[in-house]
């Protein structure tokens, strides 16, 4: 296949990342009108078709890619979930093999999007047979401009954070030797974690990224090209109100001055990164009623 979206969803004891993987496919070939791979644990998979039922799930995903699970990895590797400021859970989190996204890929053009990034317009259409075959993103947007969150660096003496939510690459040398060298890191993140100084204990993505990105251009910071879109983003402070449509969501955003306030926004036609999970999954049934 040419091209497509790839996704990984593994869910824990109280996300449904495969559920959110369901309905962001259907978002994907509604608005990008390409094919989905998701790349999941027979765990996730089974629950997902008892709680939607095998024909959704068809009808979303064109191919279906199981991996078994490190436990050790998903025990270890937790953080805290947020429901806004109301309710937070540590939980497990599971973000181990996207390093393996280049082998896993079936597609010669890929874009790889967390499962939390709904495609709400056709913008990243605009990534196809783009003269430069490997993008991400750096440049970021929160929808509450009032909010300062200084997220620019992996840490306030490190290197510029890329933020690995959506990834564009296609089948060549450099988006190879990329996932290669994530794959590195990814093995010895503890000494990368120090001489990085990586500011989490938590394994993420974002800052192997952002070591691969920095480490392959030969130690240059902003050497890899964005996308052709900023990446927008609600945080696990904020919550949704409802889905309009399949491209429109009413938001409410957490005023910065007061927490535990908010503000409604409605957002339309513009691509977004969600963190409130919980947010995503209560109006899942919303989305796919427009989608239908």
């Amino acid at each position: 296949m040419n091209k497509g979206v790839l996704m990984f969803a593994h869910n824990n004891r109280e996300i449904d990342y495969f559920r959110m993987a369901v309905v962001n496919a259907l978002l994907v070939k509604r608005h990008l009108g390409v094919p989905v791979c998701v790349v999941t644990d027979q765990e996730s998979y089974d629950y997902g078709v008892k709680s939607m039922g095998e024909e959704i799930i068809n009808k979303a995903i064109s191919t279906i890619k199981f991996v078994n699970t490190d436990y050790g990895f998903r025990r270890g590797n937790t953080k805290i979930y947020r429901d806004t400021i109301h309710r937070q859970k540590k939980l497990p989190f599971y973000n181990l093999n996207r390093c393996d996204a280049y082998e896993l890929s079936p597609f010669d053009q890929t874009l790889l999007i967390d499962t939390d990034y709904l495609i709400l317009s056709d913008t990243l259409n605009a990534c196809w047979d783009n003269k430069n075959t490997f993008m991400m993103n750096y440049e970021w947007q929160d929808v509450n401009h009032n909010r300062i969150l200084d997220l620019d660096r992996i840490s306030e003496a490190s290197i510029t954070m890329y933020w690995a939510t959506v990834v564009y690459f296609t089948r060549d040398e450099y988006s190879e030797n990329f996932f290669t060298l994530c794959d590195h890191i990814r093995e010895h993140h503890d000494y990368y974690r120090g001489l990085y100084k990586w500011s989490e204990t938590i394994y993420r993505n974002d800052y192997v990224f952002s070591i691969a990105a920095h480490m392959i251009n030969g130690l240059t910071d902003k050497a890899v090209s964005q996308l052709p879109t900023k990446l927008y983003k609600t945080f696990d402070f904020d919550d949704i109100h409802s889905a309009n449509s399949d491209s429109e969501l009413i938001l409410y955003t957490e005023k910065s001055s007061t927490p535990g306030d908010y503000l409604l926004c409605k957002w339309s036609n513009m691509d977004l990164h969600v963190m409130n999970k919980w947010a995503i999954n209560r109006v899942c049934d919303q989305i796919m009623e427009h989608l239908e």
